[in-house]
């Protein structure tokens, strides 16, 4: 399951009319869902493509005055950006609003580095979704293992988590505690939140 189905399902699911997508892609570029994403109100925020905003995500909500269903966030890599990009959307975020994070799972060290390292960047977004599990008790937040890893976050509460380090933006740490970090759940599991049918192969793995 990748994120543009998992997107599709929570429109469907919730009747979402209004979709915000925050570092929009090129045809040309891996993960593009854009115009593969099936809603009636579609806006993008990126300052290097022609998108309905060409702008900064700062500076966009600092203008905005819309309201959105469910917010995607796949800006800048980095925690701080993410974070920002988080806040700010649930500024805006309607009352049954999700909002879907990307890149929250990264496999290895080298590619969860704020600065790009390798080909492949997940920058250490997992850090802003530690943030929120830690600080945030208004909102409720899971990570479907898929896509490399799609945070789920809506408005509602949630026990804090509390690490057992002085440390836990590590990515030692998180290696060993991403299950209990992330509220990492299948995709199996997911799609039976949602109603959805399971394949056999997902009920196996």
């Amino acid at each position: 399951m990748n994120r543009t189905e998992i997107i599709n399902t929570l429109i469907k699911k919730n009747n979402y009319k209004r979709y915000l997508e925050i570092g929009v892609n090129t045809p040309a570029q891996p993960g593009y869902s854009h115009t593969s994403i099936q809603v009636e109100t579609k806006h993008g925020v990126d300052p290097n493509v022609d998108t309905n905003f060409r702008m900064t995500s700062d500076d966009f909500f600092a203008q905005n005055k819309e309201r959105y269903d469910i917010v995607f966030v796949d800006g800048l890599h980095t925690f701080e950006q993410a974070y920002k990009d988080i806040i700010n959307a649930l500024t805006c975020l309607s009352e049954n609003g999700t909002i879907v994070v990307h890149d929250c799972n990264p496999r290895r060290e080298i590619t969860q580095r704020a600065v790009r390292a390798s080909s492949v960047w997940h920058g250490d977004v997992w850090k802003a979704i530690l943030k929120l599990r830690m600080e945030n008790p208004n909102v409720t937040v899971y990570t479907i293992d898929a896509d490399e890893g799609c945070a789920i976050i809506q408005k509602g509460n949630q026990s804090l988590y509390a690490p057992n380090s002085a440390d836990p933006y590590t990515y030692y740490y998180f290696k060993k505690h991403k299950k209990d970090i992330l509220d990492l759940i299948s995709v199996k599991t997911f799609k039976e939140k949602m109603g959805l049918p399971v394949s056999w192969f997902e009920k196996i793995f």
